[in-house]
């Protein structure tokens, strides 16, 4: 073991410390500790550096190096909104610095460049050498009683940023923005079966003959418990006096179920929708049941009384319940009223009792609802609160009820394409889009359904998403392409998953059925483990946030998906006697080429050395009766990536004669057309290349820039990065290949069509 160092002096002249009369100050040197605490810190959403409510200390004394940290178990398991991502579900606890110069002045060595996985290993808990390090070393996972494990059966793990990405660190973190940090994490997912307990970590560091103790312990606290929910508020349709239908609404909650804190519900409210349905009722939250609340507060809220559980008005008075009990009728100021002056009420079906209505059954539903007459009364996009006290067993708990009435609420979009073609082109429906750096075809044939996904997979990476694209196929089209109703998709005898063998493969293993989770060649996972996802939803079975009817969705485990860069994931399913193709291709770096199929035809683009080709291939007996032969998304930002442009720009650059100059046709000889003879940029060509028009043109093409509408209102679609191949259907088609050309910034651009019989 090394000693301290010492300050050492000598015999300097006077030179050493002035210099014609100017004093120079000698380098100050290192203060070196072989202690340190203080809280761990994370990046707060601006990416600023934050302290956790997270402590730490270490030190380093005879040949034992110790680190210990004690987590706020609240804090990571009930998220903190403080953090960038918040602190919900993260894999991160957090770091602190542990100075390498004050290790290096300890062992005597230079732990980056000293140090190696044959010095620096980790031990099991009966002190056996681990083979090789499970986190990004230096670096462990272990399970709760410390044995060496993988990431997903982890309780805890450890990090030291001594050595950079070159040495094989691959941190979680950029090593040269946080140089000798200790980052230290937990598994989510495992992280109940460690709350309350300690997790120890050890490994040993060889430094000639001496070997040292390196102890890692992180201490979890219990965690209070916390259960939140949101979704759209479900209506009771009465059909007779005695029987009922439960209608999703358009109206919006959330809650927040907290442990020390109580119940906030949080309701918006689409008036306009609740004054049509003709009834008091808005519409209920069906899963705050007494076992959910036991579980958190440690007593049924059933049992309560009257003295233990009461309103007060905005100013704090204790009041009696105004509706059926537990339960209140409120004014527009939040303060207790009867039903005939009420603009809102809620209910809380804990125990038995009178109710508005029978809902035998349906104990534990929280039930929102109004006076319609009283409507005028509203002051719209502003809160009303209603609350009460809980006081039980020394414990006060607040309930509150914000109540937001929007007059109305507009349709939501979710941002995913949702372009879809149906009957144009092809006798099948198709349709896809572009979302961001991914791109997404899905087409059915005679065969079945295929979804076609481009994934970016840095993009990923750096946003974390589990889910990465999706596209709508309306559910009128699944229905009526397959020739069945659409509830028959959630019949496990009609629609379920396959292995890439093209065998059953069991139950669904994604939790939003249908849906399922895959390993890289096809063959069903779980999530842990899987590299792809997809799920299919609508009516009742909407998951996650989602809402947009008949949304086809992708997604990844971001952790595993780097082990699937450069390929193709396909996942099956059996959809009755048609099939469900699913192809996901990961990309690191913007696609440069693309096969692909649009029903009964086929298409492909390559970008390379200054050449843009788009290849379609059609056949006459196959065509239908509309101006299309089919089409498909290309992604502007591939273009924009592989030729150094931007697209939209050269599609809008004219000169001041009108002339396009960036985005420009050629005719068959390779010169300059004075313009355009489709919708911007595209072009109707006769067979030999030349510029047509609809009457005499063998066939168009048009590229959907996003600046479309801009430079074109004409555009039939609302679909940007769309290529569109099209025909004259009167036209008398000759089998041949035909080619059009252009120019964009000095690039050539050319479309092939080969037209069969």
């Amino acid at each position: 073991m090394a000693l301290a160092s010492l300050a050492l002096t000598a015999c300097h002249t006077k030179d050493w410390y002035e210099n014609d009369g100017i004093p120079i100050e000698p380098e100050p040197e290192p203060v070196i500790t072989y202690e340190g605490e203080g809280h761990l810190v994370r990046l707060d959403k601006d990416g600023n550096v934050q302290e956790t409510k997270h402590t730490y200390k270490w030190n380093a004394e005879e040949t034992t190096i110790t680190i210990e940290a004690w987590v706020d178990g609240s804090q990571y398991v009930n998220g903190d909104e403080t953090f960038k991502g918040g602190s919900d579900g993260e894999f991160s606890i957090g770091w602190f610095t542990l100075p390498r110069v004050s290790l290096n002045d300890f062992l005597g060595i230079d732990v980056k460049s000293g140090l190696d996985e044959s010095t620096f290993y980790g031990v099991q808990p009966d002190g056996s050498r681990v083979e090789s390090m499970t986190s990004y070393k230096p670096g462990m996972w272990v399970l709760a009683d410390g044995t060496s494990c993988n990431w997903g059966d982890g309780r805890m793990y450890w990090q030291w940023y001594i050595w950079g990405d070159e040495d094989g660190g691959g941190y979680d973190m950029n090593a040269n923005d946080y140089p000798d940090i200790i980052y230290l994490g937990t598994n989510p997912g495992n992280v109940a079966d460690v709350l309350g307990k300690d997790v120890t970590s050890k490994a040993k560091i060889v430094v000639g003959d001496v070997t040292y103790d390196w102890i890692v312990t992180v201490h979890f606290s219990e965690a209070e418990k916390k259960v939140t929910g949101e979704g759209k508020l479900s209506y009771h349709n009465w059909t007779s006096e005695n029987a009922y239908e439960i209608v999703e609404t358009t109206s919006k909650y959330s809650y927040v179920l907290h442990e020390t804190e109580g119940l906030e519900v949080n309701v918006e409210v689409n008036t306009e929708e609740w004054r049509d349905s003709g009834d008091w009722e808005i519409g209920f939250i069906g899963d705050l049941t007494a076992d959910v609340v036991s579980d958190v507060w440690g007593f049924d809220p059933g049992t309560l009384t009257d003295e233990e559980f009461y309103p007060v008005n905005p100013d704090g008075s204790k009041v009696t319940w105004s509706s059926y009990a537990p339960g209140m009728w409120i004014d527009g100021d939040g303060a207790s009223t009867d039903y005939s002056a009420g603009i809102a009420y809620w209910q809380w079906y804990t125990k038995e009792g009178d109710r508005d209505y029978d809902y035998t059954g349906s104990e534990g539903i929280f039930l929102v609802g109004g006076n319609r007459d009283n409507i005028a009364k509203i002051e719209f996009d502003t809160p009303i609160v209603s609350t009460a006290k809980i006081v039980k067993d020394g414990k006060e708990l607040t309930v509150t009820v914000t109540y937001i009435f929007h007059d109305v609420i507009l349709p939501e979009t979710e941002g995913y394409p949702e372009a879809v073609f149906e009957g144009t082109g092809t006798p099948y429906p198709y349709g896809g889009g572009v979302d961001g750096d991914h791109t997404i075809n899905w087409y059915f044939d005679e065969e079945g359904l295929t979804v076609d996904v481009d994934a970016y997979v840095p993009t990923i990476q750096a946003n974390g998403n589990w889910v990465f694209t999706a596209a709508t196929i309306p559910t009128e089209v699944m229905a009526g392409y397959l020739g069945v109703d659409i509830e028959q998709l959630f019949d496990t005898s009609y629609f379920y998953p396959l292995n890439a063998d093209g065998t059953a493969s069991g139950s669904w293993t994604c939790d939003n059925t249908p849906g399922q989770w895959v390993h890289a060649d096809g063959s069903a996972s779980g999530w842990s483990d899987g590299v792809m996802y997809w799920w299919y939803q609508w009516g009742d079975h909407k998951y996650e946030g989602h809402f947009t009817e008949g949304l086809f969705l992708v997604g990844t485990n971001p952790g595993n998906v780097e082990t699937v860069v450069g390929q193709t994931v396909t996942s099956k399913a059996q959809l009755g006697d048609k099939i469900l193709t699913v192809n996901v291709h990961y990309y690191a770096e913007y696609p440069t080429a693309k096969t692909g199929k649009v029903g009964p035809f086929d298409y492909s683009w390559t970008m390379a050395d200054g050449a843009f080709d788009v290849v379609a291939n059609v056949s006459i007996a196959q065509a239908d009766a509309s101006w299309a032969w089919m089409g498909f998304f290309i992604n502007e930002k591939y273009v924009n990536e592989a030729f150094g442009v931007d697209i939209d720009a050269l599609a809008a650059e004219k000169d001041a004669d009108g002339n396009y100059t960036g985005f420009y046709p050629l005719d068959g000889a390779g010169n300059q057309l004075a313009g355009w003879t489709s919708y911007i940029p595209g072009q109707w060509f006769l067979e030999n290349g030349d510029a047509g028009d609809y009457k005499t043109g063998v066939s168009f093409w048009q590229y959907f820039t996003s600046n479309y509408a801009e430079i074109d209102p004409r555009h039939e679609f609302t679909a940007p990065n769309f290529f569109y191949v099209g025909k004259n259907p009167g036209y008398a088609f000759t089998p041949g290949t035909y080619v059009s050309k252009a120019k964009f910034a000095g690039n050539d651009f050319t479309f092939t069509i080969n037209i069969a019989e």
